[in-house]
């Protein structure tokens, strides 16, 4: 059991009294006694991973040990509760050969360049800190050697102190290992007054320590104290520069220099209403960015329904200026009608995010519904949901970074019809574009089309089979 079965005598107590924590230490080392009792009773081969091959009818099972149990690696300290499993394999290969490593691990972030593999997690979950305040936010990295197809080389670890935001706050460059972290007990709610965060990009190497011969991650080089009072929203890291945006009230983005990665340097500071929440170098001069505008009329603060681009002309890393913004919208007037809070996964999740190079196009998908009430003499009250579910395509001059909208390519009309206008629990939105040729493809909940982009008109649609959801009615 990972749950502690706390006596009432427990909850009784006030939060602050320290007889809570004699509880849980008693109560923690008795849950892991019997846990004990429960790991000792079964056989090792039911606890590791395995892998099943499939060759027509039959079923292989492959125990993903070695025999010495080698391949499988944990923290010195910490408090981790699962496996993280790296399978190896050569797609080329005419035989199912592989090689596996395996991490006990939280719950990590992946990074991977063409010959390193970067895994990630925090230290400690975020409940481990309750009753321990004097305790800081780590996190462990875990480097792998990728250069060899099939292969997977442990190369080290090593632990900094911070929490890291996604994967695009790694970056790995001619062997030296970038990290930009945010420190801090920001996430500490309990906390009267918790330490202010701050940010840091810090620079490892790979090493062995002299003690145990083991393989780890050495400090090389770090700045500290960016963005006092903020944390890190996004970052991305090119070559020998990095580029952050903090937040509290108004973004600042940062430009910083890591030729010299042993002191990495500070080069420009831009402060910009609103927040970008992802970074999209176009090239070595410029920047494409999504997030959200700010509250107010006064450039603070953050309007959560509201989806901003950004352009940023970096030819000057000392003096980063603004090149462009653009406001998106799924509908022309959000402000009445009742529509929900816009949506835009591409602020969160960066496959949602489609920019075609070769054509300077960027397609964000937006969506809003809201919930529409109606009446007539022989059926009363009936209500029913709009939804509008769009990507739109916008134009990027790479050379100016002046943005304007392109076109739309529309969902809404396969999702409001009779048959689907009740709110039916499945996904609205469209998730994922492509740009192939002169045409743009688009797929959703509902169904996949086909426009082109010169006319943006719609070549072909597949709309989807919807299952609604069971509804359970109950006499009373």
């Amino acid at each position: 059991s990972s749950w502690l079965n706390m006596p009432s005598a427990y909850y009784d107590l006030n939060w602050d009294d320290p007889q809570r924590r004699t509880y849980r230490e008693m109560i923690a080392y008795e849950t892991i006694q019997a846990n004990q009792e429960v790991l000792e009773s079964i056989a090792l081969e039911e606890l590791v991973p395995k892998i099943y091959q499939r060759i027509d009818d039959q079923i292989i099972e492959h125990d993903m040990r070695s025999e010495d149990c080698g391949n499988f690696a944990k923290p010195m300290d910490g408090f981790s509760r699962g496996f993280t499993n790296i399978l190896s394999l050569d797609l080329f290969s005419t035989t199912f050969d592989y090689e596996s490593d395996h991490l006990l691990s939280n719950h990590p972030l992946v990074y991977a360049s063409r010959d390193a593999l970067v895994l990630t997690e925090n230290a400690w979950d975020w409940w481990w800190f309750w009753g321990q305040d004097e305790v800081d936010d780590m996190t462990n990295i875990h480097t792998f050697d990728i250069s060899v197809p099939g292969v997977t080389t442990y190369t080290g670890s090593g632990r900094i102190d911070g929490q890291i935001l996604n994967q695009f706050s790694l970056s790995e460059h001619e062997g030296v290992l970038r990290v930009a972290t945010t420190v801090g007990q920001w996430n500490r709610w309990w906390m009267e007054d918790p330490e202010p965060m701050s940010s840091s990009v810090i620079t490892l190497v790979r090493g062995v320590d002299p003690q145990t011969d083991q393989q780890i991650l050495l400090e090389y080089g770090r700045i500290d104290g960016i963005a006092e009072g903020e944390r890190i929203w996004s970052a991305r890291f090119v070559e020998d520069r990095a580029y952050l945006v903090t937040f509290e009230q108004i973004d600042p983005l940062w430009t910083i220099d890591l030729s010299d990665p042993s002191t990495p340097t500070i080069l420009g500071e831009l402060e910009v209403p609103g927040v970008s929440t992802y970074i999209h170098p176009l090239h070595d001069d410029m920047l494409l960015t999504i997030g959200m505008g700010p509250a107010g009329e006064d450039g603070l603060g953050l309007d959560w329904s509201s989806t901003r681009l950004s352009t940023f002309n970096i030819s000057d890393l000392t003096q980063p200026a603004v090149a462009d913004t653009l406001m998106l919208s799924p509908v022309e007037d959000p402000e009445n009608g009742r529509w929900t809070w816009s949506y835009s996964e591409a602020m969160y999740e960066h496959k949602a995010f489609q920019y075609w190079g070769p054509k300077e196009m960027l397609a964000v998908p937006l969506s809003t519904y809201r919930y529409v009430e109606t009446y007539n003499e022989d059926w009363g009250y009936q209500w029913h949901y709009e939804y509008v579910s769009k990507a739109v395509i916008v134009n990027v001059d790479e050379a100016t970074g002046s943005m304007s909208v392109h076109g739309e390519v529309n969902h809404s009309s396969l999702l409001n019809h009779e048959d689907v206008n009740h709110w039916w629990g499945g996904d609205e939105n469209i998730r994922r574009t492509i740009f192939m040729g002169d045409f743009i493809y688009a797929f959703s909940g509902a169904g996949i089309t086909v426009h082109n982009l010169t006319s943006m008109e719609l070549a072909d649609v597949v709309t989807f089979d919807i299952e609604y959801p069971a509804y359970a009615y109950y006499d009373y």
